[in-house]
């Protein structure tokens, strides 16, 4: 189970951010309250009676108090945003709003720009594995229960995964846009690699070998 964050853990994040797994873009009401200068409660108030009247319908999330109790907060995106703030008068708030509104732009940006890059690395690794699964083949003609053939694509995907973002089972969808830049290069020079190795004719344990050493040395 996933520890829940404490308020000023909450409050050390920007105050609108990207979502973890690179879905949206999204601000909290803790945020919105420590922002706008209220009181939390009166927030998570106006955001029930939005709620109440079939305005905005969305599920809660969880954090500790200073008193390690579990507390109410809601992620929002920019339209449930507005929904909320959009009673808040006064220059000061509208100054507030305008704020947020460009950080949504902002990070809106750069999640289109990331997702642009996961496509890119999308296209290498299917390529890669291509080869990847060309060298298979031959590996098994000669050791085919040795898991340097068995695990090969394991094998080249976390090393490829360890260089890019330094933990081999990181999860793609959470990688920044330069550590997915860096998987499409790591993975287009396994393919270019294998198919060169191949035409020196090299034997396949010796491709493998020169690959993945190719991938640590990278």
């Amino acid at each position: 189970m996933t520890a829940l964050p404490t308020k000023s853990e909450l409050l050390e994040v920007s105050i609108v951010a990207i979502d973890q797994l690179h879905k949206k873009v999204i601000t909290s009401t803790v945020q919105i309250a420590d922002y706008f200068g209220k009181r939390h409660s009166n927030v998570i108030r106006r955001l029930t009676a939005l709620s109440e009247i079939g305005l905005l319908k969305i599920e809660p999330s969880y954090y500790l108090n200073q008193q390690a109790k579990k507390q109410k907060y809601y992620q929002l995106n920019r339209d449930q945003f507005l929904l909320v703030v959009m009673g808040f008068t006064g220059s000061k708030a509208d100054q507030f709003k305008a704020d947020f509104i460009q950080h949504f732009n902002q990070q809106e940006t750069e999640l289109r720009q990331w997702q642009q890059g996961r496509l890119v690395a999308i296209d290498t690794t299917k390529e890669a594995n291509e080869q990847i699964y060309w060298l298979k083949n031959k590996l098994a003609e000669t050791i085919p229960n040795s898991k340097r053939c068995t695990m090969l694509f394991v094998h080249i995907q976390q090393a490829i995964t360890k260089m890019a973002t330094g933990k081999a089972n990181t999860n793609r969808d959470t990688m920044t846009e330069g550590q997915l830049l860096k998987i499409g290069n790591l993975e287009e020079q396994v393919e270019i690699q294998i198919e060169q190795l191949y035409r020196e004719g090299l034997p396949p344990i010796t491709i493998r070998n020169e690959v993945i050493a190719t991938i640590k040395a990278a």
